[in-house]
C-alpha cells in the first residue's frame, strides 16, 4: 500500500506510484514535482514568522521515476522577506528549478475595500471517495497510476476539456513519508491540477499541457480541502496561459498562473 507521494532514502527522494503522470508512466505528475520544491524551501527557510508568498516552478524536463535529490541555495535573507531557490536532480540532470519568496507576517488593520472578497466555493460536505481522473472521465484516456488516480475531488462544474473547470481537491497522502506535509506544501503540490482542471482541448486529440507554475498565497490555506477555479485560453501561436483561483473553506487563498503549450494526448497520432 502506497503510503506517501515520495519516501526518503538518505539525499534521495524516491518516488512512488501515486507520483506518476497521466501523459507518461515513466514520468512525474508536476504536482508532486511542484510539491517537492515547496518542501525543500519550506525546510530551508530559517525564519517561522515568513509565510510562503510565491513559489515559481519551471518545469525544465520531465522529472523520471527515478530517485531525485534537491539542492537549494538562500539568495536574500531577512527578517521581513527572504528567497530562495531550488533544483531538482535525476543523476547529474537538472529536471526543475524553483524560486520561493517569503514574506513577514505582521497584523494590521484592512479597511473593508482593501481585502479579498469573503465570498468563494462551497465547500464539500461529504464522503468522498472518487480520485480526479474518475471524477473528470480521466480514467481510461491517460496511465492509469499517479496522482490523478490518488488526488481526491468533487467536481463543481466543468472539468471537461473545455478550457474551463471548477472543484474541489484533497491530497489524502503525506508528500514525503514520516513528514507532516504542511498547508502550503500541500497547495503546492494540488496547485498543478489548475491546467487540469481547466484543461482545454483543441480538438479530440490535442490538449494543453504546463510548462511552469506560479503559486500566490496572501494567506496559509486551512482545512484538507482546496477548491480550484481554473480558466484556460490559447493563442493561435499555441501559448496559452491557465489562470485559477485557489480557495479554502474560509474564502481565496491564492493564485495559480501556468503557461501551456499543446500537447498530442496519449496514444494519439503525429
Amino acid at each position: 500500500m502506497t503510503e506517501a507521494l515520495f519516501h526518503r532514502d538518505g539525499d534521495f527522494y524516491v518516488p512512488t506510484p501515486a507520483c506518476g503522470s497521466p501523459w507518461s508512466p515513466r514520468q512525474l505528475h508536476g504536482g508532486p514535482v511542484v510539491g517537492l520544491m515547496a518542501h525543500a524551501v519550506e525546510q530551508a527557510s530559517d525564519n517561522a514568522d515568513l509565510h510562503l508568498a510565491r513559489l515559481t516552478v519551471d518545469l525544465l524536463r520531465p522529472a523520471p521515476k527515478a530517485p531525485l535529490t534537491v539542492t537549494t541555495r538562500l539568495v536574500r535573507g531577512g527578517k521581513r522577506l527572504q528567497i530562495l531557490e531550488a533544483s531538482l536532480f535525476a543523476g547529474e540532470t537538472e529536471v526543475t528549478r524553483a524560486s520561493a519568496l517569503f514574506l513577514e507576517n505582521r497584523p494590521v488593520t484592512v479597511p473593508e475595500h482593501a481585502g479579498f472578497p469573503a465570498t468563494g466555493l462551497e465547500p464539500p460536505s461529504w464522503p468522498v471517495e472518487a480520485s480526479i481522473a474518475e471524477a473528470g472521465g480521466w480514467q481510461n484516456r491517460y496511465s492509469p497510476v499517479g496522482l490523478h488516480s490518488t488526488a481526491k475531488a468533487v467536481i463543481i462544474e466543468g472539468v471537461n476539456g473545455g478550457g474551463q473547470g471548477c472543484a474541489w481537491l484533497k491530497l489524502p497522502l503525506p508528500l514525503v513519508q514520516g513528514v507532516l506535509t504542511s498547508p502550503t506544501v500541500m497547495a503546492a503540490t494540488l496547485c498543478d491540477f489548475g491546467n487540469g482542471v481547466g484543461q482545454l482541448n483543441l480538438s479530440s486529440d490535442l490538449g494543453c499541457i504546463n510548462t511552469d507554475v506560479t503559486l500566490y498565497l496572501h494567506r496559509n490555506p486551512v482545512g484538507e480541502w482546496l477548491g480550484l477555479d481554473a480558466r484556460s485560453r490559447m493563442q493561435d501561436t499555441g501559448v496559452g496561459l491557465v489562470e485559477t483561483t485557489l480557495f479554502d473553506s474560509q474564502g481565496p487563498v491564492g493564485k495559480i498562473l501556468q503557461a501551456i503549450i499543446t500537447m498530442r494526448a496519449p496514444g494519439a497520432d503525429g
